[in-house]
């Protein structure tokens, strides 16, 4: 790339910090979530799911060192922890009822 278009040079260490940023994520990625194809799927897990007796709510967190679910359902308090499962990803699982539909929740 250098030797098509010379100018590039000057911002030969900002290109390859990047290059290799990308193959580190790529490889976290194939290591931790089956590839960059399953983590593109993501939109299918995140969020609130319906589980078997109510639903799962999870968010990726990556720096996260504790998360709570608060909201209208619970008055606004840090009382519904969320669990680490790696990886950035957090989550809690709510029994059928627990927050009301159309109810305002924050993380």
């Amino acid at each position: 790339i250098f030797d098509l278009d010379p100018k590039l040079l000057d911002c030969q260490g900002q290109i390859w910090d990047r290059v290799n940023g990308y193959k580190y994520w790529l490889e976290e990625l194939e290591k931790n979530e089956g590839g960059l194809l399953n983590f593109s799927l993501g939109y299918q897990i995140f969020g609130f799911n319906k589980a078997e007796g109510g639903y799962t709510y999870r968010e990726w967190l990556p720096n996260a060192k504790q998360v709570f679910l608060i909201g209208e359902f619970n008055g606004w308090q840090n009382t519904t922890p969320l669990t680490s499962e790696g990886f950035g990803r957090w989550s809690v699982f709510l029994p059928e009822g627990t927050v009301p539909h159309r109810c305002q929740v924050k993380v």
